[in-house]
């Protein structure tokens, strides 16, 4: 069997999880800058998630997770599968200083550099092509997550490791198994009702990411 990675992406509507060959895979970052257009290398990447539709969280959910995070001045925002970068671009709207987001999609990438650059916040906020794993988050006080649960288990021990003690993580529908939420809010649209879950880093955390 070939290896495979996680890619961060979008699937029938909802943030979700692909396995992608790791020949098709893009690993290292690559930041959108200019007129926001990849090269070739990305040509072969292209269609990873964009083929099967996506629906990003519902614009109606996303002040209820800038609001859930306490996002603040001091805030540096990440939206890892960023789809069309709404939500950081939200947060960086709501005041923090810095966002980043990453897309495995290079057309995904694309969208969001896009739109980032029409809100006039590319000095703000850095849009990468490529593995949201990949992305180091030392600085990063807010994720914001709708990934699916197995990204959530892959991503926890990073986040623990990483993010630095007080950062927020608020994930849109996907728990953390037997990491306990801070705090619950569920959203009701006409279509679905969302549950929002905020966690918060701590020292004995990242004891144990050790």
């Amino acid at each position: 069997m070939r290896p495979f990675i996680l890619a961060c992406s979008l699937v029938l509507g909802l943030h979700s999880v692909i396995l992608v060959p790791e020949a098709a895979a893009q690993d290292e970052l690559v930041r959108l800058e200019g007129d926001g257009r990849l090269g070739p290398e990305a040509d072969d990447n292209r269609g990873v998630s964009s083929a099967y539709g996506y629906e990003g969280t519902p614009y109606s959910v996303v002040p209820k997770m800038i609001e859930l995070a306490g996002v603040n001045e001091n805030d540096v925002a990440y939206e890892p599968g960023c789809g069309d970068a709404r939500i950081v671009i939200a947060a960086v709207q709501a005041g923090a200083r810095r966002g980043f987001g990453v897309d495995i999609d290079p057309d995904l990438a694309e969208v969001c550099y896009a739109r980032v650059k029409a809100a006039g916040l590319e000095d703000r906020i850095e849009i990468y092509w490529g593995n949201a794993l990949e992305l180091d988050m030392s600085e990063v006080t807010t994720v914001f997550l709708f990934m699916g649960n197995s990204f959530n288990m892959v991503m926890r021990p990073i986040l623990w490791e990483q993010l630095p003690v007080g950062a927020r993580v608020v994930s849109n529908d996907f728990h953390m198994r037997d990491w306990e939420p801070d705090k619950t809010v569920r959203v009701d649209t006409p279509d679905h009702t969302y549950v929002l879950y905020l966690w918060t880093i701590t020292a004995e955390l990242k004891e144990k990411s050790k």
